[in-house]
């Protein structure tokens, strides 16, 4: 059985400085900003399973494991990364979770794309 040795490239973001604007809000922005605060509410137990999930498929010692770690370790955004790599962003995210397996030819894109070596 051959041993792959898998190198990933670490990029350093740089953290954007929080502006805050406060000003009086209107009865339809309160009313909006209700309706918003609901469907976060709504949305973040499924997007925090999602995460453990996507936390513990980025754990794996596998290829598609080291993968992971290079995508999330990435400046670039899963947007461009998807499709650079020529798949849509939901196949991407199942990738990620874990739901989904990607063909040969894909993971060698993401590698490139990545700048990553299997040797």
């Amino acid at each position: 059985m051959a041993l792959l040795k898998f190198t990933i490239k670490l990029f350093k973001v740089k953290k954007k400085e929080t502006r805050r604007i406060t000003r009086q809000l209107s009865p339809a922005d309160k009313e909006r900003l209700k309706k918003r605060q609901k469907q976060i509410a709504d949305e973040l137990p499924e997007l925090i399973k999602r995460d453990q999930i996507r936390k513990h498929a980025c754990e794996e010692t596998t290829l598609s494991g080291e993968l992971r770690r290079a995508i999330q370790a990435s400046p670039l955004s899963l947007t461009v990364i998807a499709k650079q790599s020529g798949i849509s962003q939901r196949i991407l995210d199942d990738f990620l979770t874990a739901d989904q397996t990607l063909s040969s030819d894909v993971l060698d894109r993401l590698a490139a794309i990545l700048g990553c070596h299997v040797s």
